[in-house]
Order: C-alpha cells, then sequence, then structure tokens
C-alpha cells in the first residue's frame, strides 16, 4: 500500500511592498549677504621679536638637529637594507 504524502496547495510567489517614499517640503531660505571682514596682518611688537644672533643661533641648532637625523635614518635604512638582503641571496 502507498503512503499518501500532504502537499501544499502550489501559491503565487509573496508579492514584498514597496517602501513607502516621504517627502518632506523644504522651506526656502533666502540668502542674506553677509559683511567679511578684512583684516590686515599686524607687525608684532618690537619686544617680542627675537634678536638676530639669537635666529641665527637658533637656526644652527634647528639644522644640527636636522643633520642628525638624517644621520640617523641613513643608518636606519642601511641596517634595513642588510636585513633584507640575508633573504635574497
Amino acid at each position: 500500500m502507498t503512503v499518501a504524502t500532504a502537499t501544499k496547495p502550489a501559491t503565487a510567489p509573496r508579492k514584498r511592498r514597496t517602501r513607502k517614499v516621504t517627502v518632506k517640503p523644504v522651506a526656502k531660505k533666502t540668502a542674506t549677504p553677509k559683511a567679511v571682514k578684512t583684516t590686515t596682518p599686524r607687525r608684532p611688537s618690537a619686544a617680542k621679536l627675537i634678536s638676530p644672533n639669537r635666529y641665527w643661533s637658533d637656526i644652527k641648532a634647528r639644522w644640527s638637529i636636522h643633520s642628525y637625523e638624517i644621520t640617523m635614518l641613513t643608518s636606519d635604512l642601511t641596517k634595513l637594507n642588510k636585513w633584507v638582503r640575508q633573504f635574497t641571496n
């Protein structure tokens, strides 16, 4: 004897609802011209300026720091080159 199986009735695929779009009215704004402030750069007072000798010594100090950093960069790049070359040979 055969066993009867329950079958679902054939139905159409389910329709999906479309998303409702709500449109908000945009209020029109009138552009009002704003007054633009122009400021001219002012020279700082003489009390705040450093002397030429102090300025020159500052340049020397910055240059020596720059030279040291470049020397250390060269050293690090040389070490990196040696480390990478050990894997290529």
